[in-house]
């Protein structure tokens, strides 16, 4: 067992803290890689930290380890999760507090670009009182009624600072901002300020590579996506998960479904090439900004593994 400089009597229902660190960075930065090769060296398991790849069979376009891996390094939080279920971070904490308890004695590493997920785990949750199900559901059923786009403005006025770096076809963020606002009274932004539960600060690696790098990279894993069968996916899931289903709110699954030729599909592609390309360089703000981490370039890192490896054991 190695010895780790930091772990972090936090919780009062174990005396160790099983998570070893986290790895995060920008979809299509080269985690997962990484992360198998450090799970195996520190004999870990790992925790994803991807608010998309948690629901079940949405994986080509989510981008979730392949059966390959997870056989040859266990995963948690991945591919677990009714497509029709809401999973908002408390319930990522909640999942998590449960399996470091039943677990101490287990090495984990969180893997994922959900910043959201990590923060709200390592500072603690906004104390904020239980939504009703007839608020949220009400919000829902605007969304489907007159669209996103309305939810969306009413959002903006109510709690700009929330909504900054909120994209239209969140609907789920969105519906979250509005119930809380009318629920209490007050802005989420306001009660975000205000946390409790989290397990401490994790050591936190952030893996980084050039724009150029990193634009290349993620264009060429939508065209792997493709040839790895994203769209017979798509049209399998079609006829068995609703299309109202949070999961379908994936980058490129509705789109896809309703391209009608090869053209559409061509310039679909292109579209999702773009928006992950724009979501990337918003995570790459976020983890600058946001957490406290060690930053380790891969473009220029001639071993990543010995670079974190030598970081997380004592000398």
């Amino acid at each position: 067992m190695f010895k780790l400089y930091h772990f972090v009597y936090k919780y009062n229902y174990i005396e160790r803290m099983p998570i070893l660190f986290a790895l995060v960075g920008a979809t299509g930065v080269g985690k997962s890689r990484l992360s198998l090769e450090l799970a195996e060296r520190f004999n870990a398991e790992i925790i994803g930290v991807d608010s998309r790849q948690i629901y079940k069979d949405f994986a080509i376009g989510t981008a979730q380890p392949s059966l390959e891996d997870m056989a040859r390094v266990k995963h948690h939080m991945v591919d677990f999760l009714d497509p029709c279920k809401v999973f908002s971070a408390g319930d990522f904490c909640t999942n998590v507090k449960k399996l470091l308890s039943a677990n101490p004695n287990q090495n984990y590493i969180l893997v994922g670009g959900t910043g959201l997920y990590l923060q709200s785990l390592m500072l603690g949750l906004p104390q904020i009182p239980k939504i009703e199900e007839s608020v949220r559901k009400s919000f829902e059923d605007d969304a489907i009624k007159f669209g996103s786009k309305s939810l969306y403005e009413k959002a903006k006025q109510v709690d700009p600072e929330a909504m900054e770096k909120v994209e239209e076809n969140n609907v789920q963020r969105i519906i979250r901002i509005l119930e809380v606002f009318q629920l209490t009274g007050r802005k989420l932004s306001e009660w975000q300020k205000e946390r409790e539960g989290g397990v401490g600060v994790l050591p936190v690696f952030w893996l980084n590579r050039s724009r150029e790098n990193l634009y290349a990279r993620i264009d060429a894993r939508v065209d792997q996506m493709m040839a790895d069968g994203w769209l017979d996916e798509i049209h399998e899931l079609a006829k068995k998960v609703p299309l109202e289903a949070p999961a379908w709110q994936s980058l490129g699954y509705k789109e896809l479904l309703c391209a009608k030729d090869g053209n559409q599909v061509r310039s679909v592609l292109e579209e999702v090439k773009r928006k992950t390309r724009n979501y990337a360089k918003r995570q790459l703000t976020w983890f600058r900004w946001q957490v406290k981490s060690t930053e380790v370039d891969l473009d220029t890192c001639a071993n990543p593994l010995e670079c974190i490896h030598n970081r997380v054991v004592t000398p």
